[in-house]
């Protein structure tokens, strides 16, 4: 059974988006005691994503977090955890925060933090810059950790489909950064995850570059994404995505046959689905064979 604190803050980011205001009250006045370090260290993230993605509150953030500092069970992980969300908030306001004694890790995440921040913020020029910091550190560092690559990795998904998912709303700065973030994902997966993460991450890239109209390099993604599909074996699950992409990029290259070639084999892989899997991916493959007349 969920904890009060557990039900409370899966409301408190379920309401964030459109009532940030007043989760900023409830979080305030409201937030029953965390019982373990973990619960700690999810009630920071929120205070960090909710003050600085959503309400341009920094200097409110970086108090909350501060008051965090203190709490009887903010072990070295909170403390950690606590440092790098005030440097986040510091760095997508400023662009510049003292980071004096930060581990490479640390300092990874306060960047990459801080770009996803700026990315909420519509503020995509500051996000890239502060990608590239992060990715310039790694390239100069001897025996950069692979949580470090996965760091950056999970930052820059999260920040490629925010972007995607503009779609017209795009700026020629979004899709610029939507297109360098899904190349640091691939790059970063290819240094820190499983051939899942890599196939995935080429899924992303086709989609990207789809959504750019750069429909050679689309193609090619996803050509690479079901390579990497057929190489492992990998589950139907994978299969359905890989030929959704591939039939989305040929539909926009007007290639009607080629389209209709991967709509079919979508569908084959969604009839090995699991029954869950299926009702997350039916709307997906009704939007598929809506391109096949």
């Amino acid at each position: 059974m969920a904890s009060a604190f557990d039900t409370f803050l899966q409301q408190a980011w379920a309401d964030h988006a459109d009532q940030p205001e007043a989760v900023a009250l409830r979080l305030r006045t409201q937030t029953p005691a965390p019982q373990s370090d973990e619960q700690l260290a999810a009630l920071s993230s929120l205070v960090l994503h909710l003050c600085g993605e959503h309400l341009d509150g920094f200097e409110d953030g970086r108090w909350r977090l501060a008051a965090l500092t203190t709490h009887p069970l903010a072990d070295a992980g909170v403390q950690s955890a606590l440092r790098v969300g005030t440097a986040a908030l510091t760095l997508a306001e400023r662009g510049a925060a003292e980071c004096n004694g930060f581990t490479l890790e640390e300092l990874i995440r306060s960047e990459a933090s801080a770009a996803a921040i700026c990315v909420g913020r519509k503020d995509s020029e500051r996000a890239v810059r502060l990608l590239q910091t992060a990715r310039g550190r790694l390239d100069t560092a001897h025996g950069a950790s692979a949580a470090a690559h996965r760091r950056l990795a999970i930052a820059c998904n999260n920040m490629l489909w925010q972007l995607h998912e503009r779609g017209a709303a795009r700026n020629a700065v979004d899709t610029l950064a939507m297109l360098d973030v899904a190349a640091a994902c691939r790059l970063h997966w290819s240094k820190a995850g499983t051939w899942v993460e890599v196939e995935r991450a080429d899924y992303g890239l086709a989609l990207a570059h789809l959504s750019a109209d750069l429909l050679d390099l689309a193609l090619r993604y996803a050509a690479q994404c079901l390579a990497g599909c057929a190489a492992n074996d990998a589950p139907p699950y994978e299969h359905f995505y890989a030929h959704e992409a591939l039939a989305r990029v040929q539909q926009a290259r007007s290639d009607r046959a080629a389209c209709a070639t991967h709509v079919a084999a979508a569908k084959a892989s969604f009839e090995s689905l699991t029954t869950d899997d299926q009702d997350a991916c039916r709307s997906v493959l009704a939007a598929l064979q809506a391109l096949v007349p």
